[in-house]
């Protein structure tokens, strides 16, 4: 699971504050429009193994980035 908040858009960058699983550190997400991809970003400490979480993030801005996005959204997977 990832929780997505404070969601802000523009014509070039989507960007938020994200929260993987259990831990209350956000991490700070940029999403390049042009490029279809996450900027480089900083996973807590011992949240290593989240990279994925990121991924799914990256998919939802991949597919919603046309339309207008709410200021949060949280993404879950099983």
């Amino acid at each position: 699971m990832i929780a997505l908040k404070n969601i802000k858009a523009n014509r070039k960058k989507i960007t938020c504050e994200a929260y993987v699983e259990d831990c209350r550190t956000p991490i700070l997400l940029s999403f390049d429009r042009a490029k279809n991809k996450m900027d480089s970003f900083q996973l807590p400490n011992g949240y290593a193994w989240c990279a994925s979480h990121i991924h799914h993030a990256e998919k939802y801005f991949c597919a919603a980035e046309k339309s207008e996005l709410p200021q949060e959204r949280t993404i879950m997977w099983y």
